[in-house]
């Protein structure tokens, strides 16, 4: 059965949560052992939970995120609108795009920015 949409609302909750406290295992944890991450778009894709969680670790904490709008849920994907803030005059617009297996995991994430997407 597939993840329910209360599940995946509450799984990004947890990803800004985790990422604003800067808890790279936690992160990995919310992702299937074979996952791939692909941020930014363009980018070659990280499979992997364990190449996951190293690339979260070097991000998380020195990056807040911030959701600028309601998740959008259906058929276990998810798209939603979030800024990063880099410094106090640095953000970035992101929208990321998540995908979940039927236990609720993420298995792929892709997240939509570019340097032009500053604010």
């Amino acid at each position: 059965m597939a993840a329910s949409n209360d599940h995946i609302r509450q799984t990004i909750e947890r990803y800004v949560a985790f990422m604003n406290a800067g808890d790279a295992d936690s992160i990995a944890a919310l992702y299937a052992e074979d996952a791939t991450l692909e941020d930014p778009i363009g980018t070659h894709p990280i499979r992997g939970r364990e190449k996951i969680r190293a690339f979260y670790a070097a991000a998380a904490g020195a990056v807040r995120l911030e959701l600028t709008g309601n998740p959008r849920v259906a058929a276990g994907e998810a798209a939603f609108p979030m800024r990063a803030n880099l410094g106090p005059d640095h953000a970035i617009e992101i929208i990321d795009v998540m995908a979940f297996d039927d236990d609720g995991l993420i298995r792929g994430m892709r997240a939509f920015w570019s340097a032009d997407a500053a604010v």
